[in-house]
C-alpha cells in the first residue's frame, strides 16, 4: 500500500520560495549592533514573518520543523551580522 501525498511538490515549492524572501528579510534587517535589545528587537521580527508567512503551511507535514529551522538560521545571520558590524569594515 502506498500513499500519494498530493501537492506536496507545490508546499516545497512554496517554501524554497518563502525562504528566499525570508533571506533577503534579514540581509535588510537593521538595528544597532551595539545595543543588544536592538538586536533582540530584530531577531523577533524575523521570526515573526517567518510565521507570517508560513502560516498558511502550518497543517502541512514538516512545515513547522521547517519554520524553527529558519528561525534559528536567521537568528544565528543575524547575530553574525551585529558581530559583523561591531568589528567595523573589513581592511
Amino acid at each position: 500500500m502506498s500513499f500519494k501525498l498530493s501537492g506536496m511538490s507545490e508546499v516545497m515549492r512554496n517554501m524554497e520560495q518563502l525562504k528566499q524572501a525570508l533571506h533577503g528579510a534579514v540581509s535588510k534587517a537593521s538595528f544597532d549592533p551595539h545595543d543588544p535589545q536592538d538586536v533582540e528587537r530584530a531577531v523577533r521580527m524575523i521570526e515573526q514573518e517567518v510565521d507570517l508567512k508560513m502560516a498558511p503551511y502550518f497543517l502541512s507535514p514538516g512545515v513547522q520543523e521547517i519554520a524553527a529551522e529558519l528561525k534559528q538560521e536567521y537568528r544565528k545571520a543575524l547575530l553574525q551580522k551585529a558581530e559583523d558590524a561591531k568589528k567595523g569594515p573589513s581592511t
